[in-house]
């Protein structure tokens, strides 16, 4: 599964999402990529392979910035190479995205952006966010409203960053896949798993699926698309710890799940009474139960 980190605030923005992304390298992926809003213009590096190698080939650190958003992709439209690695812009380069998830109807939203003169420099299915973004800011109408326009178009699944220059915000969205902020006193972050900020900070805010999110400096605003109102999310706290979370001395992050088996059983025995007999009173209502997994999981 793809991993996406976006993060406004006080500090460097370009170390934020490097040190994000390889949070998230549990994940698995095959290219990676940032865009930075550097002196009022998107930067953007971005390429095939693994990060350490693509941060020193493409000279990540090079750029700098308070505002930027990063991707780690696996690819599902389009081969693995540098031009389909995420981050993707529109036409003129001004707006940048990255995106989790599948947009289904990426072929007819693709054909009618060309036949209205836009320029596709992908395979993927991603990059009709740019460019349907870019399309409806023709009408004149704000960055937020052309942002809401274009994912209102979407069908399938997404978790959306989105950038634009001459704007000091991040815009955002999801549906059908994950997305949650992280509050920290020198900034927002916004992201598909927490581990990628929890070092920063163990204040979290859950959103929910069709939930638009406008972040700017030291502060956010939620408006749910299908209630068609703004909304308020509460902040929770997380207990657990960017140790527990870190691939530690483990040669990988598999021999390090397995390893811990015996203690998340234990955890998962102890916790709360009720809420265990409350999910067992659900098993057994339930008409069928289906376990969905794939891999080894799905094989044990």
């Amino acid at each position: 599964m793809c991993g996406i980190i976006g993060y406004l605030g006080a500090l460097n923005a370009t170390n934020v999402l490097v040190k994000g992304l390889k949070n998230l390298e549990y994940r698995g992926y095959d290219s990676v990529g940032i865009a930075i809003i550097s002196n009022g213009k998107i930067k953007i590096r971005k390429g095939a392979g693994k990060l350490e190698e693509v941060k020193k080939a493409k000279r990540f650190l090079e750029l700098s910035g308070n505002i930027g958003i990063g991707h780690t992709r696996w690819a599902t439209h389009g081969k693995v190479c540098d031009v389909n690695a995420h981050p993707h812009v529109d036409c003129e380069g001004k707006i940048a995205i990255v995106h989790n998830g599948i947009i289904d109807n990426y072929k007819e939203l693709r054909k009618e952006l060309e036949a209205k003169g836009h320029k596709f420099s992908s395979e993927t299915d991603s990059e009709v966010i740019a460019h349907l973004i870019e399309e409806y800011l023709k009408e004149g109408i704000s960055f937020e409203n052309a942002f809401i326009k274009a994912i209102s178009r979407l069908e399938g699944s997404y978790a959306i960053l989105a950038i634009k220059e001459g704007e000091e915000k991040i815009l955002a969205a999801r549906k059908f896949s994950p997305l949650v902020l992280g509050i920290a006193d020198h900034g927002i972050f916004i992201s598909s798993d927490i581990p990628s900020f929890l070092e920063w900070t163990n204040k979290v805010v859950y959103l929910s699926d069709y939930d638009v999110v406008i972040v700017e400096k030291g502060s956010y605003k939620v408006f749910n698309i299908k209630e068609n109102s703004w909304t308020n999310r509460p902040v929770d706290t997380v207990s657990w710890d960017a140790s527990q979370i870190s691939k530690g001395n483990f040669e990988h992050y598999m021999l390090k799940e397995i390893i811990e088996q015996s203690d998340v059983i234990k955890r998962a025995i102890r916790q709360d009474r009720k809420l265990i007999e409350d999910v067992c009173d659900l098993i057994r209502s339930a008409k069928g139960i289906f376990f969905v997994a794939s891999g080894t999981s799905y094989h044990a």
